[in-house]
């Protein structure tokens, strides 16, 4: 066992208490009538409730450990993320929110493929839906795997394993019921945890915002146990990492408009009961979502001080390195143990194990809907009836689920916020512009649609995992922003080009129809 390890007994508890209270809601949610009360809770959430939800299923670990995390590791090009996340949601407000809980469906491939009456964009759909999913289940495992280890000093594949079968069991028992009811709980969890961060360094130890960055500032030298050269006034200013403005602009462009894109965000404005309901919802998020992302750069900025002045604040060798080792991901717990010992720790754990399950359960109902409803159901037998594919849904969640082991596997050497910062280019690539066109723009064509699914998905794959292959020119920290803006391209150049050739035949037949659906007064 690592030399200075104790076992954090009241994080076992919290956490216990938290999986607990886990298993009774699945228990008593684990009858799903239909597909619709498995996947959309039957479309009675409440506003509020819901908010809570959304906000618990978006500040995953890439929020709750991420955006700290980065903080730490670079300073005030950290900040972009949490500004990029929080924005992202006014954009979705403005125009998404309430247009598509009128419209009325399940996913995010149902709303392509019945406004263009496409079952090739539907299948494009889904399979933007599984891109954008499993990278983003990636870091979220990545977090787990990390928490786990520090918690019970575990290997880091063990912890993967243990945290993939909980979160399966219960999405695939309980569906969007018990998981709402469980998001609800963990949001306030994981931001009374971030809230007491916060507090207690600023308000019991008087570290001002401004004293931390003056000190950071002012710090050139080694940096403690690594021994490292560190240079505060490089990290303290702009482009400290993101060195030109091209790779600026391209990561705020995902951040911001990727949160539009998110299948497991857009699925949840379905469950609302109405348009009016949906648009409250995101207001909720965005007052609970702005409160956290003002603590947590916050609180990265605070340990990095704490870990340059090392013995000067009493933080012990066990803790420093851990901040060295793994400080890009732990920042968060190796703060709530310097400032609050084994409780502030236990509360931050628990904090940050909710992140986690709420955000991987939001994903695997988003992916078997994806294969479920989308695929199986739609594409190849769309007379199935109802228990058939409630029953379908949860085999598609047990799939979904485990193909969390080898996701975490393979993101162990990666920083979370930045892992989820690439799954936010692939929404704001692929499904952003192809929902905002075709909500808002009438002579979008099927064809558009689809080249617009194309360009986003195989454009976003190429400038991400075949990064290597391009020119200098092409080659991003984040490709969102530059692919979302050659998708917009796709789309409005293929649909101009067929109704150019082809008319009014080139649209839906009901497109007027459909336009009145989402931009006119609520139905009862």
């Amino acid at each position: 066992m690592e030399t200075g390890y104790q076992i954090p007994f009241t994080a076992l508890v919290l956490i216990g208490c938290m999986l607990a209270f886990t298993v009774v809601t699945t228990f008593m949610f684990r009858r799903q009538k239909t597909s619709a009360d498995y996947y959309l809770a039957g479309r009675k959430v409440n506003s509020f409730i819901n908010a809570s939800a959304i906000s618990s299923d978006y500040l995953s670990a890439a929020s709750f450990l991420g955006v700290a995390g980065v903080a730490f590791l670079f300073g005030f090009d950290g900040i972009i993320y949490a500004l990029g996340f929080f924005v992202g949601y006014i954009a979705l407000l403005l125009f998404l929110a309430s247009p598509l809980r009128k419209f009325g469906r399940y996913t995010v491939p149902d709303f392509v493929s019945e406004r263009f009456h496409s079952k090739r964009a539907r299948i494009l759909g889904v399979i933007g839906v599984l891109f954008v999913s499993l990278f983003y289940m990636a870091p979220q495992m990545l977090g787990a795997g990390k928490v786990m280890g520090l918690l019970l000093n575990l290997e880091y594949e063990t912890s993967i394993v243990i945290i993939a079968c909980i979160i399966t069991l219960y999405v695939t028992i309980g569906g969007m019921k018990a998981t709402t009811v469980n998001q609800l709980v963990q949001f306030w969890i994981l931001f009374g945890a971030m809230f007491l961060l916060a507090f207690i360094p600023f308000m019991v130890k008087g570290y001002t915002y401004t004293e931390v960055v003056q000190f950071i500032h002012g710090f050139k030298g080694a940096e403690p146990v690594t021994g490292q050269a560190f240079d505060g006034a490089a990290y303290t200013a702009p482009a400290y990492w993101l060195t030109n403005l091209k790779d600026t602009l391209s990561l705020l462009l995902a951040l911001m408009f990727g949160t539009a894109g998110l299948p497991h965000i857009l699925v949840r404005f379905y469950t609302a009961p109405d348009g009016r309901a949906a648009r409250k919802t995101v207001i909720y998020v965005l007052l609970l979502i702005g409160m956290f992302y003002i603590l947590s750069p916050y609180v990265g900025h605070v340990i990095r001080y704490a870990f340059l002045r090392g013995e000067a604040m009493g933080v012990s060798p066990h803790l420093m390195h851990w901040l060295a080792d793994n400080g890009k991901n732990l920042a968060v717990p190796v703060a709530g143990s310097y400032f609050g010992g084994q409780l502030l720790l236990g509360i931050v754990v628990a904090g940050a194990f909710a992140a986690i399950l709420s955000t991987v359960a939001g994903l695997i109902i988003a992916c078997a809907g994806a294969i479920g409803h989308d695929l199986v159901v739609n594409v190849f037998n769309p007379d199935m009836p109802e228990r058939s594919r409630v029953t379908v849904a949860r085999i598609a969640s047990i799939i979904v689920g485990l193909l969390g082991i080898p996701l975490g596997f393979w993101a162990e050497s990666m920083q979370i916020a930045v892992l989820v910062g690439l799954a936010f280019a692939i929404a704001a690539s692929t499904f952003f512009p192809v929902l905002v066109m075709g909500v808002w723009w009438p002579k979008m064509t099927k064809n558009g649609a689809c080249a617009g699914l194309i360009t986003g998905i195989t454009g976003s794959f190429f400038m991400i995992l075949g990064k290597g292959l391009l020119p200098g020119f092409l080659q991003f920290k984040n490709p969102g922003g530059f692919v979302m803006i050659l998708t917009f391209i796709a789309i409005y150049a293929v649909s101009k080009m067929e109704y150019a050739s082809k008319g009014e035949a080139a649209l839906p037949p009901d497109t007027a129809e459909v336009m009145a659906i989402l931009h006119g007064p609520e139905t009862a």
